[in-house]
């Protein structure tokens, strides 16, 4: 018989025999989507800046009692830059997709996710192509009495970093395109307290590094952070916070050094309209001063705003 016939036979033997395995019950999946957009708008180097993103996500429970679950996630980020009669445009796509589990021993919730971010640029001032992030999120509770509790979250990635052009042969005509790779990490861990329904505090220790970026610097930042916690009714959750920036450092090729500090004053914003739908809003300010062996060369404060709405099924 056929090779490909009896291909057919065994692939065919092995879909019907297993139909109930890959076979999705449709009342027992739940998720959510979430649609929204982001604005940060600042001042740099003489020019105003900012950027437009909108995005959506969305999150899949195959059996909705459970707590495996398949995220993907798609961005559009449009960069504009106004100086004087000069005026550029940058944007960059950003897709993404994760999976999700959740582990639970007496009071420790082990929660890890781990998938990739793409991105791809387009008219980008440093001539990038693409990156590629593969994550892993190690994120956890540990539940001490019903007042503390100790956590972690964020992520650590390593990045892939293409650039379009980096020389080309003019005999040819041929464009040389490199890679750059690095390893990535914003992590966060810290402590809650939890006084009642309505209120909590929670205080954190940040620390976000990058050895590939869109500049080839390596960055390192270390953050405090306060986050007060207040649920005036069950359907309301304002979180006001204050990040304020301990230690930061940002070393080019050619190992010149500026030390950065980020400070960030905001509040995020949870309103469920019903039970299964969800206004979520951001809004803070973030003041950076960057100083070096020169004397400094400037602070850059952005305002940043977000807002999406959640539907849950």
């Amino acid at each position: 018989m056929n090779n490909k016939i009896i291909s057919i036979l065994v692939l065919s033997s092995f879909f019907v025999s297993n139909a109930s395995l890959l076979a999705f019950d449709l009342s027992k999946v739940g998720g959510d989507v979430e649609v929204g957009f982001k604005v940060k708008d600042y001042e740099e180097a003489g020019a105003s800046r900012n950027f437009r993103e909108s995005n959506v996500a969305l999150t899949l429970k195959p059996n909705k009692s459970k707590s495996l679950a398949f995220k993907f996630g798609f961005a559009d980020r449009v960069f504009n830059e106004s100086k004087e009669s000069n005026r550029k445009e940058q944007s960059r796509e950003m897709s993404e997709f994760y999976i999700e589990n959740m582990y639970i021993w007496g009071k420790l919730m082990f929660r890890p996710e781990i998938g990739m971010r793409y991105t791809d640029f387009h008219n980008d001032e440093m001539k990038l192509d693409s990156a590629k992030e593969y994550r892993f999120y190690p994120k956890f509770t540990y539940t001490f009495n019903r007042n503390w509790s100790l956590y972690s979250r964020g992520f650590i990635s390593y990045t892939e970093l293409k650039d379009s052009y980096v020389s080309k042969d003019w005999a040819t005509g041929n464009i040389k395109s490199e890679s750059r790779y690095g390893y990535k990490h914003r992590l966060e861990g810290g402590a809650r307290y939890t006084f009642n329904r309505k209120h909590a505090l929670s205080v954190a220790l940040a620390d976000d590094t990058s050895g590939v970026n869109k500049f080839d610097y390596d960055v390192d930042g270390t953050q405090v952070r306060f986050r007060y916690h207040y649920s005036p009714t069950r359907n309301l959750k304002l979180v006001p916070f204050f990040f304020w920036g301990v230690d930061g450092e940002r070393v080019s090729t050619s190992n010149k050094k500026t030390e950065v500090k980020r400070d960030m004053l905001g509040v995020n914003t949870h309103y469920k309209i019903k039970k299964d739908l969800e206004l979520i809003g951001k809004l803070n300010y973030e003041w950076r001063d960057d100083d070096n062996e020169n004397g400094g060369n400037g602070n850059k404060d952005h305002w940043f705003y977000s807002a999406g709405i959640k539907y849950s099924f």
